[in-house]
């Protein structure tokens, strides 16, 4: 009884592992080559993977009934241009709707026409602007009415001049169609506002804080913004009356100027101008050629330029993320790099993908799409993880240098109180020294005082005056304020008259002035050009030979008054004719010569404040000459 219990429950078995494959067979007729796509169940979609047959022989000039009979083999290239024609049986068992939508990408293909039953056509495509086709939507839609129970012979004709991709191919109930595509657009339109939300934020931060990295990301996001509008299908959504020519300068520049932005944005953020100047040079000739790429959008020949880009921008990626990740290493607390680093891996790892997709037949040609679409979500994720760290560490800095800011105020103020005082203790026994002069002058009668005293009473009060004024005029430079500058008209002879009246020194040897066309009146500040031009006298008799006059020349010439000052001293060495001007910068030849190196900062201070120059240069015969230049007008 057992035996025959187990021989009846394996019987049972074995006829129910028939029944199940008598099941089968219809399914796997089904998926044989030719079979057609039977509409049965509750699916909402009917994928046609594997159901395509193509034609690839046509010049674009053959008509569908002409097709209809050619022979169609099941491979097709999985990305190419010209003119490509694909078949699809599909069958509309009783009971299901008649109205079925066919959709498929890639969203930028140009001309697309649909032969349904009885080979009526439905042009579609991106020469057609959006708001005249019978079904808009982000991919190409074509309304089919299908026969009950009767296999059905459908024709796809695919033309493009830049790039033919099939990607997404369904029969779709019409509702879950638009369904799909509401909550698709949604999603994508989301995703294009937040990246079009990120270029302008850090557009706009790049340019207020001249952030070269920053506005280089900038362009890059500005390009996937441009690429993902075409890819997605969103830019016919928005730009319906826009045709096929709007539809390629979109794909060229979200294409070829991702590639430029990206080689860009690398040599900003490495400064390859500064680390690696011959790199640097690379990067830019490569960014000029993708460029020049540009002015082939429009062109037949545009999908010749893809692949070398392609290539030239994943080499540069590649050399990118090498320099990176050596910076990295170098630099432990270098966490942009690193943030940076990361984010581009994923975008490499795509574009290679791509390429070797369209270089052999071994990887699938819809993995680096696939791959992108993700890459690009969490390239754009660290790349605004990378931005927010760099203005966190913008903020940082700025957060110091205002401390920094705020101590150096204090301390210069303090320096304002100091030099205040010391100012007041020159001043003071200087004013001493001027009114004990002028007592003397009036103690004395006229007639009993010797022309010489009162000759000498007369420098000493001058000296004074003069002293007085350079006191106030380096210290105001040592306060860091500006000297007070007071443009007004002035007569050039009347300053030379009064600086050589004041520098006359019966010790010293009188000065010789020389004038050619000196103009009649001149917009200056005489005080602030007498101090200079006596800073320059001081400095020729303090070097130049006892007993040799100073040589004074004014001219005028192209517009500007030139006042020169020449001595026969040792000279200015030519490596020190710049430094000379510095602030308490002494000559190698000013050994055992008394000095501060004030003076000639000053002359150099007062030229600029005129908008002038000043410069120092040597004389046939030894010696020097320094030639004081300011605009004859303001």
């Amino acid at each position: 009884m057992t035996r025959q219990h187990g021989d009846r429950r394996w019987s049972g078995w074995l006829l129910r592992a028939l029944a199940v494959l008598c099941l089968l067979l219809p399914g796997l007729a089904g998926a044989s080559e030719g079979a057609p796509l039977v509409l049965a169940g509750d699916a909402a979609s009917f994928p046609l993977s594997g159901r395509l047959t193509a034609y690839t022989g046509d010049d674009g000039s053959a008509a569908a009934d002409e097709v209809a009979d050619k022979p169609f083999s099941p491979g097709f290239p999985a990305i190419t241009t010209g003119t490509i024609w694909l078949r699809f049986q599909v069958m509309r068992p009783s009971g299901q709707p008649a109205e079925w939508l066919l959709a498929f990408g890639e969203p930028d293909m140009d001309d697309v026409r649909v032969y349904g039953p009885g080979l009526t056509e439905t042009r579609l495509g991106r020469s057609i602007p959006n708001r005249d086709l019978e079904v808009a939507g982000r991919l190409h839609v074509a309304r089919l009415i299908l026969p009950e129970a009767q296999p059905v012979t459908i024709l796809l004709r695919l033309s493009s001049q830049h790039k033919i991709r099939l990607e997404e191919a369904a029969l779709w109930r019409p509702a879950a169609l638009v369904h799909d595509e509401a909550r698709r657009s949604a999603l994508y339109g989301l995703h294009m506002g937040t990246l079009l939300v990120l270029a302008v934020i850090s557009g706009l931060s790049g340019a207020w804080l001249r952030d070269g990295p920053m506005l280089a990301y900038t362009l890059y996001v500005t390009t996937i913004l441009c690429r993902g509008l075409v890819h997605t299908g969103i830019a016919p959504l928005i730009f319906s009356g826009a045709g096929r020519d709007a539809n390629y300068l979109l794909s060229g520049i979200g294409l070829l100027g991702g590639a430029a932005a990206m080689l860009l944005l690398w040599d900003r953020i490495l400064d390859l101008r500064g680390t690696v100047p011959r790199l640097h040079r690379l990067f830019l000739a490569g960014i000029v050629l993708i460029l020049l790429g540009l002015l082939l959008v429009l062109h037949p020949a545009f999908h010749f330029v893809v692949l070398p880009v392609q290539i030239l921008s994943a080499a540069g990626g590649l050399v990118g993320m090498a320099l990176a990740a050596g910076r990295a290493l170098r630099r432990r607390g270098d966490v942009v790099t690193r943030i940076y680093l990361l984010a581009f891996l994923p975008v490499v790892i795509a574009w290679i993908v791509e390429l070797a997709a369209r270089m052999t037949a071994q990887i699938p040609p819809d993995l680096g799409r696939s791959i992108d679409v993700g890459a690009s979500i969490l390239h754009v994720a660290l790349l605004c993880g990378a931005l927010a760290y760099r203005l966190h560490l913008i903020q940082r800095a700025r957060l110091r240098a205002e401390l920094a800011l705020a101590g150096e105020q204090l301390t210069r103020q303090r320096l304002r109180t100091f030099f205040d005082m010391v100012a007041h203790e020159f001043k003071t026994p200087l004013a001493i020294i001027d009114s004990a002069v002028q007592v003397v002058e009036l103690e004395l009668s006229p007639g009993r005082v010797r022309p010489v005293v009162s000759e000498r009473f007369i420098a000493i009060r001058r000296a004074v005056r003069r002293l007085v004024k350079l006191i106030e005029a380096c210290l105001a430079g040592e306060r860091d304020m500006a000297l007070a500058l007071r443009l007004l008209p002035m007569a050039p002879a009347d300053l030379l008259e009064r600086v050589v009246e004041r520098n006359r020194d019966p010790d010293q040897a009188d000065m010789e002035v020389t004038t050619i066309d000196l103009p009649e009146r001149c917009i200056a500040d005489a005080e602030l050009l007498g101090i200079a031009l006596d800073a320059l006298i001081d400095n020729a008799r303090r070097y130049g030979p006892a007993g040799q006059p100073v040589e004074i020349t004014a001219r005028g010439a192209d517009g500007h008054l030139e006042l020169v000052v020449a001595d026969r001293g040792p000279g200015i060495a030519a490596a020190e004719a710049e430094r000379i001007f510095e602030k308490y910068y002494r000559g190698s030849n000013a050994t055992g010569i008394p000095g501060t190196g004030i003076g000639l900062h000053l002359v150099k201070a007062v030229a600029e404040m005129h908008g002038g120059r000043v410069s120092c240069r040597p004389r046939d015969g030894g010696g020097s000459e320094f030639a004081l230049a300011v605009p004859v007008t303001a």
